[in-house]
């Protein structure tokens, strides 16, 4: 994947795994988000992607729900940059669309952990903490950097439905940014695959059928046939590790 020579280790996604886990941890003590981290890892992770050889998707599928959040951001950031990618977008909006990948979920900082792995149904009160972390992702990107707009928009629209669904409520009805609609196929396909408290991972098969049955409802139609396309088309460059410490395949 890479083209290192032989003696050399190969790559992990162990340090920017940790590097997320650290900007969210600080954020949640209350200190400012590290842009400075954020935009090392999400060249980081292209870097991994691009390598000096075949185009690779590297995944973080963990066996239990500690470190989700983190590896499900890294995850989701991977997911739509490679989507970009496949689009054709230049490198700039490739990652800016991996800045906002990492930080989609950023508001879950504000949810108590107990809510978050709760293996059974959310009462009312925790669906209310749950619906809100788009609203506080994107309070707490705006707040930390004013030039996050793209980063502060996905955060607030990414559980937006494309005509039906969906949460926060609009006040009126609109169209979400097409950042918003990419990277919302891949946070559902990315959840879908992940083991939760309260389900088994879905197998790929069933998430992409999930897929072609929301497209027009809750899924954009061009980001969701394009999501399709890239995971027929680039199906042998899909890499999964369970731990992000796992050693990536070289080119």
């Amino acid at each position: 994947m890479t083209g290192a020579p032989d003696d050399q280790p190969g790559f992990t996604l162990q340090e920017e795994s940790e590097v997320v886990a650290w900007v969210f941890e600080e954020l949640r003590a209350g200190s400012a988000l590290d842009m400075l981290e954020v935009d090392m890892v999400v060249k980081s992770l292209m870097a991994v992607m691009q390598g000096h050889g075949e185009f690779l998707v590297p995944l973080v599928r963990l066996r239990d729900f500690d470190g989700y959040t983190t590896a499900h951001s890294m995850n989701v950031a991977v997911l739509s940059m490679a989507l970009a990618e496949f689009l054709g977008l230049d490198s700039s909006e490739v990652r800016g669309i991996g800045v906002a990948g990492i930080l989609h979920d950023v508001g879950k900082i504000r949810v108590p952990r107990d809510v978050l792995v709760k293996p059974g149904k959310l009462d009312p009160e925790e669906l209310e903490l749950i619906r809100q972390h788009p609203v506080d992702g994107a309070r707490l990107i705006l707040a930390s950097d004013v030039r996050l707009e793209l980063a502060a928009t996905v955060a607030y629209e990414h559980h937006v439905g494309f005509r039906t669904g969906g949460y926060p409520a609009f006040g009126y009805r609109r169209k979400c940014h097409p950042a918003s609609n990419l990277l919302h196929v891949c946070d559902v396909c990315d959840a879908l695959a992940t083991v939760r408290p309260y389900r088994d991972a879905w197998q790929h098969d069933r998430i992409m059928d999930y897929v072609s049955k929301a497209t027009g409802t809750e899924f954009d139609p061009f980001f969701a046939g394009a999501f399709r396309s890239m995971m027929v088309r680039w199906q042998e460059r899909v890499v999964e590790v369970d731990s992000p410490g796992a050693v990536l395949p070289k080119g």
